[in-house]
């Protein structure tokens, strides 16, 4: 389930269309089955059920695979944009044409935030080394994605524009409810602002008073409604 969308998620399992039901006792674990399956009515979900510390480690794995991809993404997309002839655009498409690799998040642009994903990566690459594995993916996906925001912040100031306007500035795009935590787009918006450009985040109300709230005079606001 996201932030915004909570009974859509309890109906039809979120975005990716799946509950896990980590269960100790396997009645319980069909009970809870059943109850989802009750609330999803004719939309079809995908229940997996699972030990807890199974469950645990699926759901921050699948989190992290999603970063891992949006990185990905976005470093095939910036190798495209440094070389002449090369459509970024082009190229993912073809890679989520691709069955192996699939079209969720193939997609350049903006890297990931959130209130999940920084977090559960994190705590994937935590838990990892506290069992004696190396998490060189998960630290590797943070690295890119702050370096990607790096590399968006400093083309847009080199493109010489007089003002740098944000909007949509939500974690993600269209969210209904005003969270802005780790937002892709303020990560560009405030190193912008620090290296002295100028930079409009132009949202409607809610969205604009938490960006004021955690950046202040940092940025300009125009309001949306």
């Amino acid at each position: 389930m996201a932030q915004g969308d909570i009974m859509d998620g309890y109906r039809t399992g979120g975005w990716f269309g799946m509950v896990l039901i980590g269960g100790a006792d396997q009645e319980v674990a069909q009970q809870l089955k059943a109850i989802y399956l009750k609330i999803s009515g004719d939309v079809p979900v995908n229940v997996q059920i699972m030990s807890p510390e199974s469950a645990e480690i699926c759901k921050l794995a699948s989190n992290c695979f999603r970063t891992t991809k949006i990185s990905f993404a976005n470093m095939v997309g910036d190798i495209a944009d440094a070389t002449v002839g090369a459509n970024k655009d082009d190229i993912c498409t073809a890679l989520g044409a691709d069955r192996s690799i699939g079209p969720l998040c193939m997609r350049p642009g903006y890297g990931y935030g959130g209130p999940c994903y920084p977090r559960d990566n994190q705590a994937f690459g935590v838990y990892a080394q506290s069992v004696g594995v190396k998490p060189t993916i998960s630290l590797a996906t943070d690295e890119y994605n702050n370096f990607h925001h790096d590399l968006m912040a400093e083309r847009m100031r080199s493109s010489d524009a007089p003002v740098h306007i944000f909007e949509d500035v939500g974690y993600k795009p269209g969210i209904k409810v005003p969270m802005i935590d780790y937002s892709p787009k303020l990560a560009v918006a405030q190193r912008l602002a620090k290296q002295g450009a100028r930079v409009i985040i132009r949202d409607r109300q809610d969205l604009v008073i938490a960006v004021m709230k955690e950046f202040g005079a940092l940025f300009a606001y125009e309001l949306v409604a």
